[in-house]
């Protein structure tokens, strides 16, 4: 037997609230921000990205709920997220290549030490301007697969 949920169905309005307020969060450099593109990129594609449940304990009670209104969203509407903004395709494309890490296809490799992750060595001249180079260890990638 299937068990019903005493749920009211999410709305448009706020399943599209929930897509804007955890894109933004997506694109900054934060563990909430890694938290909420995986939301939003396992909505988008969960071939290619699938979310750690236990990452939405990183989210405030706010993004937590805009969190389970995606989930709910996307399942119950039927309408991919990027589809609720403007320019949503760009939007999730500069998401999908900040959190490239967290790709399926790299998700069992290690952070590279060397680097920290970030896939290049940052070092500043006499003038403080910063000297970018390309980590040799990882080969820019972040990433480490021993």
């Amino acid at each position: 037997m299937a068990a019903k949920l005493a749920l009211t169905t999410i709305s448009m309005e706020e399943y599209q609230r929930a897509v804007e307020l955890l894109t933004a969060l997506a694109q900054t450099d934060t563990s909430g921000g890694r938290a909420a593109a995986q939301v939003v990129l396992s909505a988008y594609n969960g071939s290619d990205w699938q979310l750690d449940i236990t990452e939405l304990c990183l989210l405030d009670p706010r993004y937590y709920q805009a969190a389970l209104h995606v989930i709910r969203g996307r399942v119950e509407l039927g309408i991919e997220p990027h589809k609720l903004l403007p320019d949503g395709d760009q939007v999730f494309s500069r998401i999908w290549d900040c959190w490239i890490r967290y790709h399926l296809e790299h998700r069992w490799k290690q952070t590279c030490p060397s680097c920290w992750g970030r896939g290049v060595y940052i070092d500043y001249d006499d003038e403080n301007r910063e000297i970018r180079t390309s980590c040799r260890r990882c080969n820019g990638t972040g990433l480490i697969a021993d």
